[in-house]
């Protein structure tokens, strides 16, 4: 029996030695955890060997020299497992000091647990065995042997408590299971001694499989590492980009040659340092859901600005191990967006400045056109004398036109700056083609041209697009091809061809019998500024730009122009645009034919208001005249204010059913005196419609207004009959009474 236990004790003693080796193989050179596994199974197999040997000793003083070379390994054993279970736990403070401090304790008692005088040797049946005196030093080194596995025990429970992760868990788990099996197995050859039985070596089982144990938690802990590790062979070889390996813990394990670079430092001089001294940045960034995140940082060794893509290693319990950062140096491009932007800042104060110069000049410029054409429109409705309504019909026309090339240069002024956009709604063809007709018949007609719209029946009428720009477009042709015809007729064919269910594409023909385009002119067309044959029609007014606006505005909905022209004998100009079909109701007949327009009859006005009350704003006197007089006739009590304060006092004592408010009014304009009606306590008005009234018809403005509270919007020069259909629509139905008859177009 002596020989089997003896050689079962050598066993342990060279497999936790083999162990050991296996370690030192590793690298304990810089690896902590590597270190103390290396002295834990070297220890365990210093402990086997010497106690396998006291077993086959005959004389009792070698047996306790043995022993007392022995006792170095146990001493060692317990020591080093206390500071890898500290390591394990992270354990910090005076609890660490308390548990590490006390297993040292066996160095200073190891000298009196060996003296000859506290052991009595004895042979027995297993081999040499051994018993202990009673004393001081015997109950000292028993009651060490008891609190090291307490302490140890206490370490693991405090890494179970602070455990977040499955990981961790079953590293304390093994743990405890470890000092359970040593702790028992110290039973038998240090508690028995001390109640005068020989001591078994049971310890050294117990300790040998313990270290086993915690060999196999070692190699636990190690595959993440060597995961880590092997990552970062990839990365350390393959990515030019610095790369940084961090663990849990956000300390830098890792690094590659670009790191270096990066940092201007050594590897060994970058794994001194942490995350947050290394990178300036959030520490949400860290909080992020999945698995990588891209964040923007500051290094703070360098200065550089950085784009950093974190990204977070998993074990394979989905706990977080550890970080690969990888950096972007940024530095030079941010500079240089900066650059841009300064400049883009720039331009976009000097379209800021354009925009606010188009806006004033459109306000400044319609202002007066809106003077004139609304007084000329209370001549024509008031005057009995023919010849000054055939006067005042003149003035008409030459403000429309003068208000059409203003237009057309707000128009190209906007598009220069790109603030022209296509809005795309659904409209009613044949509603906007009559709408056009009517406006062009009347013209063509004053000078003695043949007019006419072909029309197929059977196209489809509610599309989808930009009706306003559409209009836009077909008038500017439709008004050259009468402005230069002197004789003859101005056509308009309309031909459409369905590209599916969804699109169609018109093609819009306006042939006419004017003086035509040289061939070698025809380039020129939609140059800005530019008026072909200039000699020939400087009699005809024009600014150059409606062809370029008509380009241009085609371009913007994916539409395009065609010009044939023979000279002398007239010019066709053919406009191809897609539209997106919401009905495919057909347009049917599109007028009934009509010859001259009829005879002008008298103004009458859509409906009386006899009870309603409108209060008019605006800081220009004339105006204030011009929405009077053609209101008058409704029969409405219209009060005029000239600014919005005076606005503000009116409406406390007054109940107004709609406000007509100015948008440019100096000291307090038309939003803030709307914000001001909204919060007043003592409004009588505070259900009245407020419709803005502006002179800026900048793209765009309409939305504005509304977002800003406005209900409905009005731009200038005011036209009657709008201004009248839009009252109808705010004031109050019970406070209307239509007009039986209804006056035809001034």
């Amino acid at each position: 029996m002596v020989v089997v236990l003896a050689y079962s004790i050598y066993t342990f003693a060279i497999i936790t030695f083999c162990l050991s080796f296996s370690v030192l193989q590793k690298g304990i050179r810089k690896d902590r955890i590597n270190q103390l596994c290396f002295l834990v199974t070297l220890f365990s197999g210093w402990w086997s060997l010497f106690f396998g040997m006291v077993l086959v000793q005959s004389d009792p003083d070698r047996a306790a020299q043995m022993r007392t070379l022995g006792q170095i390994g146990t001493f060692g054993l317990l020591i080093c497992i206390t500071h890898m279970l500290a390591y394990f736990s992270g354990v910090q403070g005076k609890m660490k000091t308390w548990v590490i401090g006390f297993a040292w304790l066996g160095v200073p008692l190891y000298p009196f647990t060996v003296q000859k005088d506290n052991l009595v040797f004895e042979m027995t049946s297993y081999g040499m065995s051994y018993r202990m005196s009673n004393g001081w030093w015997s109950g000292l080194y028993t009651l060490y042997c008891v609190i090291i596995p307490l302490n140890l025990l206490l370490l693991v429970i405090y890494m179970l408590r602070k455990s977040i992760r499955k990981r961790e868990r079953i590293l304390a788990y093994n743990l405890i299971i470890s000092i359970v099996i040593v702790a028992l197995g110290s039973v038998l050859d240090t508690v028995m001694p001390m109640l005068g039985i020989a001591a078994f070596p049971g310890s050294t089982l117990g300790q040998f499989v313990g270290v086993l144990a915690i060999f196999q938690t070692y190699l636990y802990y190690k595959k993440f590492q060597m995961n880590l590790e092997n990552m970062s062979q990839f990365v350390y070889y393959s990515v030019d980009e610095p790369v940084f390996l961090f663990d849990e813990a956000e300390r830098l394990c890792i690094v590659n040659n670009g790191a270096t670079v990066f940092l201007q430092m050594s590897a060994e001089e970058c794994c001194k340092l942490r995350m947050n001294e290394i990178f300036e940045l959030n520490r949400d960034v860290f909080r992020f859901r999945g698995v990588k995140n891209r964040v923007e940082a500051r290094c703070i060794q360098n200065h550089n600005i950085c784009s950093i893509s974190i990204d977070k290693i998993y074990d394979d319990y989905k706990d977080i191990i550890g970080y690969i950062v990888i950096v972007h140096d940024i530095t030079e491009r941010v500079h240089m967006m900066e650059k841009l932007d300064q400049e883009r800042q720039r331009a976009d104060k000097a379209n800021e400045a354009k925009g606010t110069f188009l806006a004033n000049m459109s306000h400044e410029i319609r202002t007066p056109i809106n003077v004139v054409m609304g007084m000329n429109e209370m001549i024509i409705r008031e005057c009995e004398d023919d010849s000054i309504v055939e006067y005042a019909h003149n003035i008409q026309d030459a403000s429309r036109t003068l208000l059409a090339l203003v237009n057309d240069i707000l128009d190209f002024s906007k598009i220069e700056s790109g603030m022209l956009e296509v809005v795309e709604e659904a409209y009613s063809l044949k509603a906007m083609l009559r709408a056009l007709e009517k406006e062009c018949r009347m013209r063509a007609e004053d000078k003695g041209l043949n007019f006419q719209f072909v029309v197929p029946e059977d196209t489809p009428n509610v599309l989808l697009g930009d009706e306003v720009r559409v209009r836009q477009v077909l008038l500017n042709i439709l008004t050259n091809a009468i402005k230069y015809t002197m004789k003859g007729s101005v056509t308009m064919t309309l031909s459409y061809e369905k590209k599916n269910n969804k699109e169609i594409q018109l093609t819009f023909a306006v042939a006419d019998t004017g003086i035509g385009i040289k061939e070698e002119h025809i380039g020129r067309l939609f140059d800005k500024f530019d008026r072909v044959d200039e000699e020939q029609v400087h009699a005809i007014e024009g600014t150059g730009l409606g062809l370029n606006i008509v380009n241009r505005l085609l371009s913007l909905m994916h539409g395009t122009i065609e010009v044939r022209s023979k000279y002398g004998e007239g010019s066709t100009f053919t406009v191809s645009l897609p539209q997106h079909i919401i009905e495919d109701r057909p347009i049917g007949v599109l007028h009934e034919e009509s010859g001259k327009h009829e005879e002008r009859k008298k103004y009458v006005p859509q409906f009386v208001a006899p009870d309603a009350r409108v209060l008019v704003v605006d800081d220009n006197k004339v105006n204030l005249t011009v929405v009077k007089g053609l209101l008058r006739k409704t029969q409405m009590h219209i009060d005029c204010v000239m600014s919005g304060k005076e606005c503000l006092e009116a409406v406390k004592w007054e109940q107004y059913h709609v406000i007509l408010l100015d948008y440019m009014m100096p000291e307090m304009d038309g939003a803030e005196t709307l914000q001001k009606l909204k919060e007043m306590p003592n409004n009588k008005s505070m259900d009245a419609a407020v419709i803005v009234l502006t002179a800026n018809a900048m793209s765009g403005m309409k939305e504005m207004y509304l977002e800003q509270g406005f209900d409905a919007y009005l731009s200038k020069p005011i036209e009657g009959t709008a201004l009248e259909q839009l009252l109808m629509e705010y004031i109050p139905e019970q406070y209307i009474v239509k007009s039986s008859e209804k006056s035809s177009d001034l």
